[in-house]
């Protein structure tokens, strides 16, 4: 405006009117529209400071599935045994093509961050996702607010977050459904622990574990499937070849694949042990699947990349799930994200479980210090199995004897459970009478007392947690997989159907005894068959296997 005025003065009245005509006014700023559910987790924090404006940040556009209402009815179509859809599941180009974002819709968000000086900008290969790369001064210009740093009062921990919901110009938000990695607040967790002394708790191995859950029956080794691993650390194969080659084990071929650049195998951090049990646990039943190792970032842009590359990759037939955040923490905008990657691989016929938690009901305990109910996820998301803990005791020929509700106290944990507060009931969950998804679906071993027998970092250890029970489950699903000819899918509603119907005792061990009281706070008890201690039980192999397909 300035430019003009300084214009005008210098010309003829008749000229400036042919001026005013021919210079149109200045375009009105697009509206901005505030994204729901995109909050950042503040509660418990005081703001210290801002972050430095030159500070980069990854970060990651969510973008809205199609018809959302049509792919929660093919959900449902596809395990019911009544539709001509059932098992009937789509590949990653079927899928995008019916539910997922258009090109035009990836080329309004791209167009959106190139503008607000993005880079790095990567679409993932189901057009889900878009990660990028900017400075903190840019992202508060692009989202419209502030980026600070904060304390959490609770925990001790400082991290960054954005001080309001993101907004995007109105053309934009048509596409998108959520900013993922404007805070750092979620770090995800594992929940495996090991014993100072391998000799200090009766460890269960190979052997133990296909005799006491009757897996020892079933003619399938795991042979043609393959399973996926989310892990945010590395491992090293020697490690793994060890553990196979004490116990005769003929194992498939371990590939590691990497996400957003991460590869953590040279040199693997505190997380080596988890991501060793889970491998070694899936060994233990289903030994010569093929595994696919993904690592990424340890953060909500890394989360969400993995999640949708699995999805779009479509290699896997079966994942297993170790690390995760209590639902306050993770926030409600990412757990979205990530659960809608999800429910693309459950559509495609990819099958995911997930460990509960190893804090009671009190989840956010070990990340926040609050003792606040609250349950983990990914396993609150209804496309996955959310997995708990219990204490197995065999006879000595490994015999099933009995299973218990695993509470080791405050030092050694105690299986998740609880009520989700992002995910409303699916209708398989119905008769369980809830508003909200309830967790867990299942159980297995994964106490202190009967801990994992493993060769990790050099050395055997004895590891407990409901990240021992969620890969056993995945190598139960593994093994399904290979006798059913093919992908399952989500199999939640197929085990609460056995669980609500006469052939439960034929399928589950049903866990009655103990309950997940922690930290103060009281939890649920066990009781006959589902409860939120233990869900329906642990698996009885060729009897669950029997009954699903």
């Amino acid at each position: 405006m300035r430019l003009r005025k300084l214009v005008a003065a210098a010309v003829p009245l008749p000229a400036l009117l042919c001026l005013a005509v021919a210079v149109p006014a200045a375009a009105a700023p697009e509206p901005l529209v505030t994204l729901a559910d995109n909050a950042a987790p503040l509660i418990n924090s005081v703001r210290t400071g801002d972050v430095a404006p030159d500070r980069p940040i990854t970060a990651a556009l969510s973008l809205k599935l199609h018809d959302q209402q049509a792919l929660e009815k093919f959900l449902a179509d596809v395990q019911n045994p009544a539709s001509p859809q059932y098992h009937r599941f789509l590949t990653p180009a079927q899928f995008n093509a019916r539910f997922g974002p258009t090109q035009a819709d990836v080329d309004k968000a791209v167009s959106f961050l190139g503008k607000a000086g993005a880079t790095g900008i990567k679409v993932s290969g189901n057009r889900q996702a878009v990660t990028f790369t900017g400075s903190a001064a840019r992202l508060e210009s692009a989202f419209g607010t502030r980026i600070g740093t904060y304390h959490d009062q609770v925990s001790g921990r400082d991290f960054f977050a954005n001080d309001a919901a993101p907004a995007v110009p109105a053309g934009v938000s048509d596409v998108v459904s959520g900013v993922v990695g404007l805070d750092d607040h979620a770090v995800r967790t594992h929940s495996s622990k090991a014993a100072v002394k391998p000799n200090a708790v009766k460890a269960v191995t190979p052997p133990v574990l296909k005799t006491a859950y009757g897996t020892s029956g079933l003619s399938a080794t795991g042979s043609g499937v393959k399973v996926g691993f989310v892990e945010f650390d590395g491992y090293q194969k020697a490690n793994i070849t060890k553990y196979d080659s004490t116990y005769g084990l003929s194992a498939g071929s371990v590939t590691t694949v990497p996400v957003s650049g991460a590869n953590y195998d040279s040199s693997p951090g505190d997380g080596q042990i988890e991501v060793e049990l889970d491998i070694e646990v899936v060994h233990a039943l289903a030994a010569a699947a093929s595994d696919y190792v993904y690592e990424a970032p340890n953060s909500s842009a890394g989360e969400l990349a993995m999640y949708q590359k699995i999805a779009s990759d479509h290699t896997v037939n079966v994942v297993s799930i170790s690390w995760g955040a209590c639902e306050s923490a993770e926030g409600s905008s990412a757990a979205k994200s990530v659960s809608s990657a999800i429910a693309t691989g459950t559509a495609e016929g990819i099958s995911y479980f997930a460990a509960a938690g190893d804090d009671g009901t009190t989840d956010c305990y070990r990340q926040t210090g609050s003792t606040a109910k609250a349950v983990d996820f990914p396993a609150s998301s209804p496309n996955v199995t959310g997995v708990g803990g219990t204490q197995l005791t065999v006879t000595s020929s490994n015999t099933y004897s009995s299973e218990t509700a695993w509470n080791d106290g405050a030092s050694n944990g105690s299986t998740g459970g609880g009520t989700s507060t992002v995910f409303t009931a699916p209708s398989w969950q119905s008769a369980q009478s809830t508003t909200y998804r309830k967790v867990p679906d299942v159980s297995a071993d994964a106490a202190s007392g009967s801990g994992y027998y493993i060769y990790t970092a050099g050395a055997w250890e004895t590891v407990w947690g409901t990240s021992g029970a969620a890969p056993l489950w995945a190598a139960f699903a593994t093994l399904q997989n290979q006798v059913h000819g093919g992908g399952l899918g989500n199999l939640n509603p197929k085990f609460y159907s056995i669980g609500n119907g006469s052939s439960y005792a034929t399928g589950f061990h049903d866990v009655t005894t103990g309950n997940n009281s922690l930290h103060g706070t009281t939890g649920f008890t066990a009781g006959t068959k589902y409860d939120q201690v233990t869900g329906w039980g642990s698996f009885k192999g060729t009897g669950l296997s029997g009954l699903i397909g």
